[in-house]
């Protein structure tokens, strides 16, 4: 009997370890669903790495949401595991960091094999400092989908991915940012994946070779937006990042195989090499990509009846220091005439769209670099170094208040880059290294009242003259001037008959002025005329 039982017993055993076996052999899949020709997924490697990344020091991972949240209390057990060690070493000792260990993941098997099914590029293996390092790095990770239950992990999350996916694919609708990509450049890739990630800091495009000698590219983005306490991403803002990560795909090739010839056109990087590499583009050929793909995806708005996003846009870059943006812009359009004309492909055109930097690099470039202030008045709330200036003239003590609060409010948006003083404190310093924000009515704010014979506007009592003449009670005017210290900065004034109108509004202030009592309700909106006064 003893032994009759004890078979029993080890073929249950034999059953059970044949089962637990072919449970963790398994292999995940991601969470998908088809848009046209775009994959949208929540991948298991991808959510392996964050758990990885999030209980580590890795630098570049968002751990201030509710599901970075459970991924540190179900893996806090594992903090001191060798994929965690290994992490935060390659991080910390060797930069490997955004955009690499996602790569890594894109090239291996899914979870847990995660074996190696396209080659490490020579970049990955440069940034980590070696293959050895890369192929010990999986191993660890391996180990840790094993020991760590992230399968378990993955199982209970599976209903919240696939909200995840589907409220990003309902919001797309029948829109096709992948066909209009397509179409721009004329050209087509071998599949498009966008991968969503509640983690992740930021958004990367990677491409990897496929199997026909093409292209297989991704986008591996963070999610941004919320519906039903869900994180997604809307229409309007994956289409900013899939047409900006999937260009990558296009341009960054491209320059690479012409990188001997953008080096004679390497000095002007020198001369916004400071502010490039504050944004992380340490190098020309870095310099070049972006530019390129910042004109493409504004001529995709402008071409898709985006023009206010457009010239938005626009502004930011300019912002940003793409001072070789607008020339590039241009020739872009040569590239769409001849698109339709000759059916030429982006990589026909790319050596003339080069030529943009060769002229360049031939040329006297300090407008571009230092160009003087043209508006609208959205470049202002842009800029990098503001002062806010706040009115203390008026008796009215509550509406000097409620403008103080409110100014205050502004500043601290962004208080690494903005200041705020009262009129008086401002007369005494030096602006001209500011783009300003002054507030409140022409009398009641010193500085405005000082400068206000420069202005192309009046105001008077309930009346707001400009090429027209505008009265009543509640009449405001936000506009936008040349700094009276240095024309290559700008000056934001928002004025009023009274103090007591002057609150917040919501505009895409792609102008230069706009007049009105009801933002719903504008009297009168344009751009002053430059040539040497600003002028209705």
């Amino acid at each position: 009997m003893n032994k009759t039982y004890n078979m029993k017993q080890i073929l249950l055993i034999i059953a059970f370890l044949f089962s637990f076996a072919c449970t963790f052999s398994q292999q995940l899949a991601p969470i998908a669903k088809t848009v046209g020709k775009l994959n949208i997924t929540v991948d298991p490697r991808m959510e392996l790495l964050s758990a990885v990344q999030v209980i580590s020091d890795y630098p570049t991972i968002n751990r201030k949401t509710s599901y970075s949240d459970e991924l540190m209390k179900f893996f806090a057990k594992d903090t001191l595991s060798n994929a965690v060690i290994f992490t935060t070493k390659l991080a910390t000792d060797f930069g490997f960091t955004y955009d690499a260990p996602i790569d890594l993941m894109l090239r291996l098997s899914q979870v847990p094999d995660l074996k190696l099914l396209h080659p490490y590029s020579e970049r990955m293996i440069e940034r980590a400092h070696g293959k050895e390092n890369l192929d010990n790095y999986t191993v660890t990770l391996h180990d840790f989908a094993i020991k760590s239950h992230f399968t378990e992990f993955w199982n209970s999350k599976k209903s919240y991915y696939q909200k995840i996916v589907d409220y990003t694919a309902d919001d797309l609708g029948d829109f096709d940012p992948v066909g209009k990509l397509e179409s721009y450049y004329n050209e087509s890739k071998n599949s498009y994946t966008v991968t969503l990630s509640p983690s992740f800091g930021g958004g990367y495009g990677i491409r990897i070779p496929s199997s026909n000698n093409g292209l297989d590219i991704f986008a591996c983005i963070d999610v941004r937006e919320m519906k039903d306490n869900i994180p997604y991403y809307s229409k309007r803002g994956l289409s900013y990042f899939l047409w900006h990560e999937f260009s990558h795909s296009y341009v960054n090739p491209l320059t690479e195989k012409y990188k001997t010839r953008i080096k004679t056109s390497s000095k002007l990087f020198n001369l916004l090499e400071n502010e490039m590499r504050d944004i992380s583009w340490g190098s020309w050929q870095n310099c070049i990509d972006e530019h390129i793909i910042r004109a493409v995806y504004i001529r995709l708005l402008t071409l898709y009846g985006k023009e206010n996003e457009a010239k938005s846009q626009l502004i930011r870059e300019k912002s940003l220091h793409y001072v070789y943006i607008e020339p590039l812009i241009e020739k872009l359009k040569q590239f769409e005439i001849e698109r339709q004309t000759k059916n030429i492909t982006f990589s026909n055109y790319y050596p003339t769209l080069l030529s943009v930097f060769d002229s360049l690099a031939n040329s006297d470039n300090e407008k571009l670099l230092h160009p003087a202030f043209t508006g609208p008045i959205q470049a202002i709330l842009n800029s990098p170094k503001i002062i806010i200036i706040y009115p203390t003239n008026d008796s009215d003590t509550t509406a000097l208040n409620n403008i103080y609060r409110y100014t205050s409010l502004i500043q601290k948006i962004k208080s690494e880059e903005r200041i705020i003083r009262s009129d008086t404190a401002a007369l005494k310093m030096d602006l001209s290294d500011y783009s300003i924000m002054a507030y409140g009515t022409i009398e009641s704010n010193l500085f405005l009242a000082k400068h206000k014979e420069t202005f192309p506007f009046k105001i008077s009592g309930n009346t707001i003259l400009t090429d027209k003449q505008h009265e009543g009670s509640k009449l405001r005017i936000i506009t936008c001037l040349p700094n009276p210290y240095n024309k290559n900065k700008g000056m934001l004034i928002n004025t009023s008959t009274s103090n007591r109108n002057i609150k917040g509004v919501s505009n895409p202030f792609t102008n230069d002025y706009i007049v009105f009592e009801d933002i719903e309700n504008i009297l009168q909106q344009g751009d002053y005329k430059k040539d040497k006064n600003w002028n209705f």
